[in-house]
Order: structure tokens, then C-alpha cells, then sequence
């Protein structure tokens, strides 16, 4: 004797018969209508346009649009980081005085110190160049101190001028040279 297995009773609900309170409709608004002003209907008619023909590519043609604007987004966002940075030090410190060399010389039985220097331009901008401080010290202290003129009144990004200038030997031992910018920005 077979026996048969049930493994659900359905019941049928039948239709409810409360009545339904109606609710308030917001009205949508109509993309064809005031709200949006003709240049954002054309834009969204070209949008869907621009979809329509995206979802009739094939699965394998679309995969390649997309790797190829992935790429194209990543090179520019990477050219872009690369353009604009630049090192912390050189942000802070564009201007930069290098190969600073102070020479004592004799000229017509005077005894004065030849000041040789090259002013960069470490950043890519062009930069005005300040007067130059030229500070002479004798076992720390200064003993003498003048301004010196730029040797451009502006560098392009990346440039760099050579300096040469004469200054009166103070007398005694050959002292030392301290030479910056007279713009404390700088």
C-alpha cells in the first residue's frame, strides 16, 4: 500500500474587503517641460542616445571601452599629479644659491674679496629674484654686511645665472662669507 507524501497545503487568501485609505500623488516633473532649461534636455537626449548604442555593443567590445577609458583617466589624472607637484623643499624654497665661492684678491694695491655664486631656479615658474645679502664674518660675528644685485630681475622655471661680485677685504684674517636673499619669502 502506497501512502502519499504532502508536503505543503496551500491556503487561497481571498481579496480583502477593508477599504484602502488613498494616499496624496506628488506630481513628477516632466523632463520635457520648464523645469529644465533646453540645454539639459539636449544633454539628456544625447545621454540616451550615447546608451542605446553602448548596450548594442557586444559583451567583448564594451569590456574594451571600458579598460580603454579606465586607462585613459588613470594617465591623465597620473600626468596631472606629475605637471602640478612638486618637492616640498623646492615649494618652500624655490629660489636656491649654489657653488658659492669667496676668493681674496689684491686689485691695484687693495686688497678685496671676489664673490662667485649661481642663483637656480629650482621651481617651473617664473620667479623675481630679490637683492642678495652678502654678510662677512669673522669667527661668527659679522663684521661687514652689503646688498649685492641679482644677476636677472626674473628667472624662467629651471634657469639658473652665475653672480660676480667685488667687496672691500675688511682687514685681518680672510673672513667668512654668508650670502642669501634679502626676501625672507625666498
Amino acid at each position: 500500500m502506497a501512502r502519499d507524501v504532502v508536503d505543503a497545503d496551500f491556503i487561497v487568501i481571498g481579496k480583502a474587503t477593508a477599504p484602502v485609505e488613498p494616499t496624496a500623488e506628488v506630481p513628477t516633473p516632466r523632463l520635457d517641460g520648464p523645469f529644465l532649461p533646453r540645454a539639459l534636455l539636449w544633454l539628456s537626449k544625447a545621454a540616451a542616445l550615447v546608451e542605446a548604442r553602448l548596450q548594442r555593443l557586444p559583451d567583448r567590445h564594451f569590456a574594451n571601452l571600458v579598460a580603454a577609458s579606465f586607462v585613459v583617466v588613470f594617465l591623465a589624472v597620473v600626468l596631472h599629479v606629475m605637471r602640478m607637484s612638486e618637492h616640498p623643499e623646492i615649494a618652500a624654497r624655490p629660489l636656491d644659491l649654489v657653488h658659492v665661492n669667496l676668493t681674496p684678491q689684491d686689485r691695484n694695491g687693495m686688497r678685496v674679496l671676489l664673490v662667485n655664486a649661481i642663483v637656480e631656479n629650482r621651481s617651473r615658474a617664473r620667479l623675481a629674484v630679490p637683492q642678495l645679502r652678502a654678510d662677512l664674518l669673522v669667527d661668527g660675528q659679522v663684521v661687514a654686511s652689503t646688498y649685492i644685485a641679482p644677476p636677472a630681475g626674473e628667472l624662467e622655471g629651471g634657469q639658473s645665472r652665475g653672480l660676480s661680485a667685488r667687496l672691500q677685504h675688511p682687514g685681518g684674517k680672510t673672513p667668512e662669507l654668508r650670502l642669501s636673499f634679502d626676501d625672507t619669502g625666498v
